[in-house]
């Protein structure tokens, strides 16, 4: 089913709201905008938000209060009772970015349900707009109710290779691609279909979401295609648009 999203309903597949909420966010090319703007979405409907990481990332530029501590499970409640906070183990100077947690102190912590909803960012890609994961890679909480995909889809009709392309030699091996080959969307479905590639490491039963970010909404996308990635159940939805602009999503498709 395809449809033009409101925001209130982009998580309804999920069924009844549960607290935490958790989000991990895995991938490249927007891991952390996608964050923030699922952050705002939830901010409006009144759920308090905690941002964290299982990786390294750059302190959230939206005004916020952020904590750095060993065990976020050890905070106070009153810190969760902000409508957005942040936390993270400690200060990276070097790389100029925060670091955050294990999976299993985010587990911990999703288990104290002090707040609403916790977002994740729990992939790295150093900047890149595409990548496959390696041997260690993503680090996802087991609580996480949903794992959210992104891949970018400014890359689409643009040649692909170790110079662009973030774990390249993993990439090509799922995607069967080779230096200079244009990136499209029969590649892009390899790396979402693989079982090493975008969905790796999702807990059994969470909720798969594709999200191609950085689609402008004039561009015209072949939808049927990703049909075959709903109905054999590689993705749970497909989210298409771009989650700096607005409205940030222009099509979502479901099983």
């Amino acid at each position: 089913m395809e449809n033009i999203p409101q925001r209130e309903t982009l998580f309804c597949d999920l069924g009844a709201f549960v607290r935490p909420l958790v989000i991990s966010a895995v991938g490249a090319g927007g891991k952390t905008s996608t964050l923030f703007w699922l952050a705002t979405l939830f901010r409006q409907a009144g759920r308090r938000v905690l941002i964290t990481t299982t990786t390294n990332m750059f302190l959230p530029a939206e005004q916020c209060p952020v904590m750095l501590c060993r065990n976020p499970a050890q905070l106070p409640a009153a810190f969760f009772q902000q409508p957005l906070a942040a936390c993270f183990s400690r200060w990276l100077p070097e790389a100029g970015k925060v670091r955050g947690f294990t999976p299993q102190t985010i587990d911990a912590l999703a288990a104290r349900a002090d707040c609403d909803v916790i977002l994740v960012e729990a992939d790295g890609a150093h900047g890149f707009a595409i990548k496959a994961p390696d041997e260690h890679e993503p680090c996802i909480p087991q609580t996480s109710h949903c794992v959210v995909a992104v891949t970018g889809g400014g890359m689409l009709g643009q040649p692909v290779g170790p110079d662009n392309v973030h774990r390249w030699p993993v990439f090509s091996r799922i995607t069967g691609a080779e230096p200079e080959d244009t990136l499209d969307f029969p590649m892009l479905f390899r790396l979402v279909k693989h079982p090493q590639g975008a969905f790796k490491n999702v807990p059994p039963g969470c909720r798969r979401v594709w999200l191609l970010n950085q689609i402008s909404q004039n561009e015209k996308l072949p939808a049927p295609l990703f049909s075959t990635v709903l109905e054999n159940g590689e993705a749970d939805a497909v989210w298409l648009g771009a989650v700096q602009e607005n409205p940030a999503i222009t099509r979502r498709l479901v099983r």
